[in-house]
């Protein structure tokens, strides 16, 4: 498979990765509201403050975004450009165990423990829906920083002269 391909397959992979904690934020932040335990959350002190529960929920997702916006565009863009490197720096054909680094395997993984965690942690149910939408968010961001990487991709030759 040629580099670009690989480019947007990364790309492809944090966005819907991106846009499942998304979705899964959104619903936290929905049960925050209207579950059972609402009069618990961080939505509902808020609420008290900027006139509803409804209003917190969408001030708390609105941190959120703004939170995985900064972190898609300054702290993500770092690891898109070093996959991005690795990539173009290797020889055709490319196989998928070339192109992510075993480093990158493991903050998968760790990430994906986190938010197993999680959900066993005493942590407000709507502070849950904030942080996998600050996450899912930031990785639609990188995932578009992918995209644009293999737009402008230029293939280098691996021959030697």
């Amino acid at each position: 498979m040629q580099h670009k391909n690989w480019i947007r397959i990364s790309g492809l992979m944090w966005s819907l990765i991106g846009g499942f904690l998304l979705y899964k934020g959104i619903h936290l932040m929905e049960l925050a509201i209207f579950g059972p335990q609402a009069h618990a959350s961080l939505s509902h002190r808020l609420g008290s403050y900027v006139g509803g529960d409804e209003k917190g929920a969408t001030a708390i997702i609105a941190l959120s975004l703004l939170v995985g916006f900064i972190k898609g565009r300054f702290v993500l863009s770092k690891t898109v450009h070093r996959v991005c490197n690795r990539i173009a720096s290797l020889s055709l054909p490319i196989s998928f165990s070339q192109v992510y680094s075993p480093v990158y395997f493991l903050l998968i993984g760790s990430m994906i423990l986190l938010g197993v965690g999680m959900r066993f942690a005493p942590i407000p149910i709507d502070l849950r829906g904030a942080i996998d939408i600050a996450v899912g968010s930031a990785l639609i961001n990188g995932s578009l920083l992918y995209f644009r990487a293999a737009q402008r991709f230029i293939p280098v030759s691996h021959t030697i002269s």
